[in-house]
C-alpha cells in the first residue's frame, strides 16, 4: 500500500521534464484556470442573495482548511517527511487560520476587511510568481495542491469584495498595516526558533538574489521592507476597488 502511495504523491509520472516556472506553458495555464474559475464564480453567484453567497465563501473557506491540513498528512509522500516551511508562518499560509475564524466566528467578523485585503494581494503575488512550486510536473500532487491553496484563498478574498460581503474603505487601511506587523513578528518568532526558514522572506529577499547574503542590506532591514512593501501593494488593491466602484457608479 505505502509503495502505491509513493506511485501516486511523485513528482514525476512521466518523465516529461516539464515543471512550473515563472510564465511558462503550465504556469500560464493555471492562471488563466485560476481567473476563469473566480470569474466563472462571480458570475454564478452574484444574483443570489446575501445567505446563498455566504454559503458559497463558507465552502471556500472549508476547501481551504481542508487543502491545508490534509496536506501535512502528504507529507511523507510528497517529501519524505513533513516539509516544515509550510507551518503557518508564511503569510499565505497563516492566512488559512485567519480566514477560518473571520469566516466562522462572529467574534472575529470585525477584522474581515484586512484579512480579505492580504487575501488577494498575497496569494495573487505567489500565483504570478510561484517560486517555490516545486520541480514537480505541473499534474503531480504538490503542483496541484500548491495552485489550489492560493486560487481558492484569492478567490475567497475577491469574491467578498466583488459580491458585495465585505466593504473595503481605504480610511481602514491601517487595520491592514497592524496585521501585516502582527504577520511579521510571526513571522520572525517562527524564524528565530526553527531556524534555516525564510518565512515572509525574513532571513533573504523574496528572489533570492542575495541582497543579505551578499551584504547589499542588513537582514533586520528585511522587517521594515517587507511590511512597507505588502502596504503600498494593499494600498493599490483598495485604489483598484475605488476605480472599480466608480466606474460602476458612473455605468449606472
Amino acid at each position: 500500500m505505502r509503495k502505491l502511495f509513493l506511485k501516486l504523491f511523485e513528482k514525476s509520472h512521466f518523465n516529461t521534464g516539464i515543471a512550473i516556472t515563472a510564465f511558462s506553458l503550465s504556469h500560464i495555464i493555471y492562471l488563466v484556470l485560476i481567473a476563469g474559475a473566480i470569474v466563472g464564480g462571480y458570475f454564478l453567484l452574484r444574483k443570489k442573495d446575501e445567505d446563498g453567497k455566504v454559503k458559497a465563501m463558507r465552502i471556500l473557506a472549508y476547501a481551504l482548511v481542508i487543502s491545508y491540513v490534509s496536506d501535512f498528512f502528504m507529507h511523507d509522500f510528497v517529501y519524505g517527511g513533513m516539509n516544515m516551511d509550510k507551518l503557518p508562518f508564511h503569510i499565505c499560509t497563516v492566512l488559512c487560520p485567519m480566514v477560518a475564524f473571520v469566516q466562522f466566528n462572529k467574534k472575529f467578523a470585525k477584522f474581515s476587511e484586512p484579512v480579505t485585503i492580504l487575501a488577494i494581494l498575497a496569494p495573487m503575488m505567489y500565483i504570478c510568481y510561484p517560486a517555490s512550486v516545486g520541480s514537480g510536473e505541473p499534474w503531480c500532487y504538490q503542483a496541484v495542491q500548491t495552485m489550489f491553496y492560493h486560487g481558492v484563498l484569492m478567490a475567497w478574498g475577491i469574491l467578498n469584495v466583488c459580491l458585495g460581503l465585505v466593504k473595503p474603505v481605504f480610511k481602514n487601511i491601517w487595520k491592514t498595516v497592524v496585521l501585516l506587523v502582527i504577520i511579521t513578528i510571526w513571522a520572525k518568532f517562527g524564524n528565530l526558533i526553527y531556524g534555516d526558514y525564510n518565512w515572509f522572506f525574513l532571513e533573504e529577499d523574496a528572489f533570492y538574489i542575495g541582497l543579505v547574503a551578499g551584504g547589499i542590506i542588513p537582514k533586520w532591514l528585511l522587517m521594515v521592507i517587507n511590511p512597507i512593501v505588502f502596504t503600498m501593494a494593499a494600498a493599490a488593491v483598495y485604489g483598484v476597488i475605488i476605480l472599480v466602484k466608480k466606474l460602476k457608479t458612473k455605468k449606472a
